[in-house]
């Protein structure tokens, strides 16, 4: 079983973790509940029925423990590792560099706005680039339910990245 976590380790960490690290702001707190999350998928491995992707029983596991978590302490979104994921590979001027920077920054401050929910499911479909039935899987909500809480939820950002100012959507 050792062998077999591990490739689930290798192949779902990024995704577990940068979910975490949206929900909770803190890079500390991420690796923790990333550690948690990975704990308990290892206990459950020898249970997994693959009734559904290993990347959305990961990710289901991941939301489980974020909102164990999120009970107990109010959850904000990560900045510093956003801004250099949004930064990869970016090699332009300091004016231009600076406006990515507050684009970046703007994008965090609105998606920290919306509730965990709507973050949630934002983030697992335009950010891990989920099918609507993994997200359904990993909320525990109807296909139907989460489009319209996406379509909802994108609403809402759009509205108040608009209102703040910035162009478009961010999105």
């Amino acid at each position: 079983m050792g062998v077999r976590f591990e490739e689930v380790y290798q192949r779902q960490k990024n995704a577990v973790y940068g979910y975490l690290s949206y929900m909770t702001k803190d890079k500390d707190t991420a690796e923790d509940l990333a550690q948690e999350t990975f704990l308990k998928v290892y206990l459950g491995l020898k249970g997994f029925k693959e009734d559904c992707s290993e990347k959305t029983w990961c990710l289901t596991i991941a939301r489980n423990t974020f909102l164990s978590f999120a009970r107990k302490k109010q959850p904000v979104l990560l900045e510093e590792a956003d801004i250099q994921r949004l930064e990869a590979g970016y090699e332009s001027g300091p004016e231009e560099k600076l406006l990515k920077e507050e684009k970046a920054k703007l994008i965090r401050e609105v998606l920290s706005s919306l509730n965990a929910d709507d973050r949630t499911i934002i983030l697992l479909r335009d950010y891990e680039k989920m099918a609507y039935a993994d997200i359904a899987r990993v909320t525990g909500l109807s296909e139907t339910v989460v489009k319209v809480r996406l379509h909802r939820a994108r609403l809402k950002y759009r509205s108040r990245y608009e209102q703040r100012g910035g162009d478009s959507c961010g999105m």
